[in-house]
């Protein structure tokens, strides 16, 4: 049997784009056997993902300081819920995706991508104050430190293949709250609250600890706000909270002593704006098309397993950039897809 999907395929002919029509055959023996493949074996094969976590861990190996390098390293080799119920997460940097749903990142190995990003992002924005202002007031370890674990608790976002969706484990705090909970976190209830109990739980240095969470707290702006049902938002509630289930005192943050690293870790987590809402979704979207295309329901896990398969081998942002390169024909994306799909040998590692 032998899967068709009749894309026009957008080329490049003097400077415009002409569409032409061009039959593609994918047989279902490939169907198959990238259905077969685990979410580690998308991850590990694939050159984008795997040339991503080399250069996040030569990042994580390159810190001098030898506390931090040595925290971080440990978070990551020994990933353990001390806090909640000591659940070991092997191995899990290497294949799970940055967020729970299809947006930035969401793909097997895209946590790796996405700490990669924030850490370069964050990085540039440390020569750029050199550069414009003359003086280097930023420490390049605490930056690489608190950007490799802002997210760490994400490292039991689990995927679920029956399913084509994340599964959560039942121990993790809810992204809301409740009437119980100290701090009304937002979204943020739920991996905030596992990654900041857990660096309390292991002592970890106050300035990693606060530029770990001023990627999801701006330090200027979400101090600390008190909502009309007389809950704390921002980071001193959170810390509060984090350290009741850590079972340690609430370091607070102080106005008066800010470190600049903590507003470069802010702001380069705030990428996830363009990754998530733009990229990453925009991509979910053009290869669920190409699923359908290809007879494969859109909304089934087959087809989110055919998206994590692409994103593996070719990034989100770059299929963006094919997409706006085009003129924004969604055509001329979805055939660099069907090309993925059809051959990916140029995208992978043995």
């Amino acid at each position: 049997m032998v899967r068709k999907a009749l894309l026009p395929i957008a080329l490049f002919f003097f400077g415009s784009y002409a569409p032409a029509v061009m039959a593609a055959e994918v047989p279902q023996s490939r169907i198959d056997q990238i259905l077969a493949m685990s979410p580690t074996e998308m991850a590990k094969s694939g050159a984008w993902t795997s040339a991503a976590y080399d250069r996040l861990m030569g990042y994580m190996n390159s810190i001098e300081d030898e506390e931090l390098r040595t925290f971080v390293l440990d978070m990551y080799t020994n990933p353990k819920s001390t806090v909640f119920n000591g659940e070991a997460a092997p191995d899990a940097l290497r294949t799970t995706p940055a967020t729970g749903g299809p947006g930035h990142h969401h793909y097997p190995g895209g946590l790796a991508v996405h700490l990669l990003e924030n850490i370069e992002i964050a990085l540039g924005w440390m020569d750029t104050f050199q550069n414009v202002h003359g003086i280097r007031t930023t420490d390049r370890d605490l930056i690489i430190a608190e950007l490799a674990l802002h997210d760490w608790s994400k490292v039991w976002y689990n995927w679920d293949e029956s399913t084509g969706k994340v599964k959560k484990p039942d121990w993790f705090p809810k992204s809301w709250g409740g009437k119980d909970r100290i701090a009304k976190w937002g979204w943020m209830g739920e991996h905030g609250a596992v990654v900041y109990s857990e660096m309390l739980k292991r002592n970890a240095p106050e300035k990693l600890l606060f530029g770990a969470a001023s990627a999801h707290f701006d330090p200027q702006w979400d101090v600390e706000i008190i909502d009309k049902d007389g809950k704390g938002q921002g980071f001193n509630p959170a810390m509060v909270e984090a350290a009741k289930y850590a079972e340690t005192d609430a370091p607070q943050l102080n106005l008066d002593q800010r470190q600049v690293e903590w507003f470069l870790s802010n702001y380069s987590d705030g990428s996830w704006s363009f990754s998530h809402y733009v990229a990453g979704k925009s991509a979910h979207n053009w290869i669920r098309m190409v699923a359908k295309d290809l007879g494969i329901d859109p909304e089934s896990p087959e087809a989110a397993k055919l998206a994590w398969f692409v994103l593996t081998r070719i990034s989100d942002f770059k299929l963006y950039k094919e997409y706006q390169d085009a003129g924004f024909s969604v055509d001329a994306v979805k055939g660099k897809i069907l090309s993925v799909v059809t051959d990916s040998s140029a995208y992978e590692v043995n």
